[in-house]
């Protein structure tokens, strides 16, 4: 859960340092259409605060790139056939969850297969049980996930 908690601040101060104070505002005072003859205008006066400023510019500059979170790992081997049975795994899993993004990595000797962008270990335990029954050897690993991924 904290994790999660986390995760969201950290995708809210993004957003919020991606706006400046000017487009706030703006966005704030446009008019609201309600229907088609009815128009509401206001007026909205934003005040911000020295420290506040100071933090969003912070957490913008200081933003980390990866968070820690939980993958499946699908396959592993060196075999000679690795390459190749690594990505028939990866064309098994697409062809049953489509979503799902799948990550083909060579880590000599192995070539591994893994799935899913989990932040919790609750998510990576339902993400496993619907993986098991075509992978039966599948199994959890902790993984740095990049921010970019999980934005998607």
């Amino acid at each position: 859960m904290k994790r999660v908690l986390i995760v969201i601040f950290i995708l809210a101060a993004v957003a919020v340092s991606a706006q400046n104070l000017r487009t706030f505002k703006e966005h704030l005072s446009s008019p609201v259409q309600i229907d088609s003859l009815t128009t509401i205008r206001t007026t909205v006066e934003v005040t911000e605060h020295d420290d506040a400023a100071q933090i969003t510019a912070r957490v913008a500059t200081n933003r980390p790139t990866s968070v820690n979170g939980f993958r499946i790992m699908l396959f592993m081997s060196n075999s000679q056939t690795a390459r190749a049975d690594a990505f028939a795994a990866c064309d098994s899993l697409a062809l049953r969850m489509p979503t799902l993004k799948t990550y083909v990595t060579y880590d000599n000797p192995y070539f591994k297969v893994a799935a899913g962008n989990c932040t919790t270990q609750e998510e990576a335990l339902i993400l496993l049980e619907k993986i098991k029954p075509s992978f039966p050897k599948a199994f959890i690993m902790r993984e740095s996930i990049p921010m970019a991924e999980l934005k998607r």
